[in-house]
């Protein structure tokens, strides 16, 4: 994609050059060399113009291939993290950041590095992507990072700190679940108002939901654009 971009611009600012050069060989200049300079500018920009055109073909073929790729990436992290549950024991847990943690996430991460946009300086597109759905799942990599190998120590006896790891994976499960606590009543008095309440603590995704609503969403658009995305829904 980055490639295919670069190679359209510099062979269409080489057009441009030569045919500017012909045009003024062509109406300043009236004899037999300047027309044989007017023949090599004339070769070099239908050659310079194919070229760009056929980039410019193959660059928004390699867009569609890298922004799918990317987001199928993406949805194969989610589903490994959508497998996490709060209701699993500490080791659990730790075993489940040590599986994540292995995945191999080079080509994610390699979709992501071979994003480059025509006028992404207007449209903002890849600043986009990159906070909204790239940034927040690299802070949860380097998060998990961070804490593997004192998981690996753990379970190898080098450092089997059970109040440690408890933090640790507190801190990664604020990335990946909403914790809601609230009182919600239990008994009420005669006149409906209510006496007693238990605490209810809710939990939702959160590092899966934000980046799957972005998916479908703003991001879809910029794969397919707006009439793509139209027709992908009927």
């Amino acid at each position: 994609m980055r490639p295919y971009k670069k190679l359209t611009l510099v062979c269409g600012i080489i057009s441009l050059i030569s045919l500017g050069i012909c045009l003024c060989l062509h109406y300043c200049f009236n004899c037999d060399e300047a027309n044989f300079w007017v023949n090599v500018c004339l070769a070099v920009f239908g050659s310079a113009l194919l070229t760009s055109l056929t980039s410019l073909v193959t660059y928004f073929h390699e867009r569609r291939t890298t922004l799918e790729n990317f987001m199928y990436h993406c949805q194969q992290l989610l589903h490994s993290l959508n497998k996490y549950q709060d209701s699993m024991s500490l080791e659990e847990k730790m075993k489940f950041f040590l599986d994540y943690h292995d995945i191999d996430k080079s080509a994610w991460d390699s979709d992501y590095g071979n994003m480059d946009f025509f006028l992404d300086r207007f449209t903002g597109a890849r600043n986009y992507i990159y906070k909204k759905i790239y940034l927040p799942i690299l802070q949860f990599n380097q998060a998990v990072n961070k804490h593997a190998w004192h998981f690996r120590w753990y379970f190898d006896g080098s450092g089997k700190n059970v109040p440690a790891m408890e933090i640790f994976v507190a801190q990664l499960e604020r990335y990946l679940l909403y914790r809601d606590e609230h009182s919600v009543p239990t008994e009420y008095d005669d006149a409906g108002n209510p006496i007693s309440f238990c605490e209810v603590t809710s939990l939702e995704s959160k590092l899966v939901r934000e980046i799957a609503q972005e998916l479908n969403g703003k991001y879809f658009d910029i794969m397919y654009g707006k009439k793509g995305t139209q027709e992908q829904e009927h």
